[in-house]
């Protein structure tokens, strides 16, 4: 199956559009209480809908109630204040906006590490990033498909934040997002994010939950504060791509308290659900779950280095809809006979950050066309 693009330039908040797959965009500004007010306001029934559905599953695979979990992550709360206490005052603008309890919104924002604790891991994602010479013009591409479970709804925001940074963020469920940032006067970059673990003894919770830490890490200046944010931050889980528009592209893992910092082969790097870091790959416990990310991660692997010296916005457009072991392939499909959490791929986003462009598409990209969002 093949894709279509559909190359819409339009302001960040802009009206409602007709276009198959146009995305309304959510435009946040003020003071931090204020944006988490204005955001809960406008995804209210998207924060419902990922609360009951993502908590409510877990508390059924483990036998207890959603309350058990809500009392469980919250014992994080102290942490994270300590840890950033300005998006602490977005998550209880964000209670207030959309008249759910500030416990429900923390609990949702530490869904990662409940999932992990409680063993229900899900599929997530398939992400890469391209530059220099591996590109036509020499242009930064980053991207990813975003696999989640099915009737997850996405949200596109454009965030002005107190501390300068603009950003185009897409939102999933109002769980974690995926943003392209520019500070005035500094270099943009995007932030790619796929779900690897590792099995560490005695493992608790005691972590900031790890979406926390990509929301502080995509509000810095630049990719190495960035960057910078995770390496100090103490994590079992998480693979990250970064990229700016000065051809920088790096990868980090996170596992055993620890990480490891990777880089790119010929200008190119490509990320999937498995530790790709040796001292990190006994400790993989994600892996056997879902052997289908070694499958992903080769697939895109092949295809990027065939177009080598090639690679567009819209080349990658065409290669997020490969299909190579359908269902679980980088566009992925719910599978019949999954086991475990089912899982689809429910939008595919590109970044140029040198433009400020964003395409994405909302759903799956083999039938969805790719719409083009700037951030001015």
């Amino acid at each position: 199956m093949g894709f279509t693009l559909g190359i819409i330039l339009c302001n960040p908040i802009s009206a409602r559009s007709a276009d198959k797959g146009r995305m309304d965009i959510i435009r946040l500004k003020g003071t931090y209480t204020q944006i988490g007010h204005t955001w809960g306001k406008a995804i209210k029934n998207d924060l419902r809908s990922s609360i009951d559905n993502e908590l409510n599953g877990i508390a059924k695979y483990i036998s207890k109630e959603k309350r058990d979990l809500i009392v469980m992550s919250n014992k994080l709360i102290p942490m994270a204040r300590a840890y950033d206490p300005q998006f602490m005052e977005v998550l209880e603008g964000m209670a207030e906006g959309s008249g759910i309890s500030f416990e429900e919104i923390f609990a949702l924002r530490s869904l990662l590490e409940l999932m992990f604790y409680c063993h229900k891991l899900p599929n997530m994602c398939t992400a890469f990033a391209a530059a220099g010479d591996a590109t036509k013009d020499g242009t930064t591409i980053i991207g990813q498909n975003i696999d989640w479970h099915p009737g997850t709804n996405m949200s596109l925001l454009r965030i002005s934040w107190p501390g300068g940074a603009e950003q185009l963020s897409l939102c999933l469920g109002g769980i974690w997002e995926y943003p392209l940032t520019r500070h005035p006067d500094e270099v943009p970059f995007g932030l790619t994010s796929t779900l690897t673990v590792s099995l560490t003894p005695g493992q608790d919770l005691k972590k900031v939950p790890l979406s926390i830490v990509m929301n502080r890490a995509a509000r810095q200046k630049r990719l190495e504060r960035a960057l910078s944010v995770f390496v100090n931050g103490e994590q079992n889980m998480g693979g990250f791509v970064l990229a700016s528009a000065e051809d920088e592209i790096i990868g980090i893992e996170l596992a055993n308290n620890n990480y490891e910092v990777l880089f790119p082969e010929r200008g190119m790097m490509m990320r999937a659900n498995h530790y790709l870091t040796d001292r990190f790959k006994p400790l993989d416990s994600f892996a056997k779950y879902w052997p289908d990310s070694y499958l992903r991660y080769n697939r895109l692997k092949v295809l990027m280095q065939k177009d080598w010296g090639r690679i567009t916005p819209e080349l990658m457009m065409k290669k997020l809809t490969d299909h190579n072991n359908s269902p679980k392939s980088l566009c992925t499909h719910v599978d019949p006979e999954a086991v475990f959490s089912p899982s689809q791929t429910l939008a595919s986003v590109i970044m140029v950050p040198e433009e400020g462009l964003v395409y994405i598409a909302n759903g799956n990209p083999c039938t969805t066309p790719f719409l083009a969002y700037r951030l001015e």
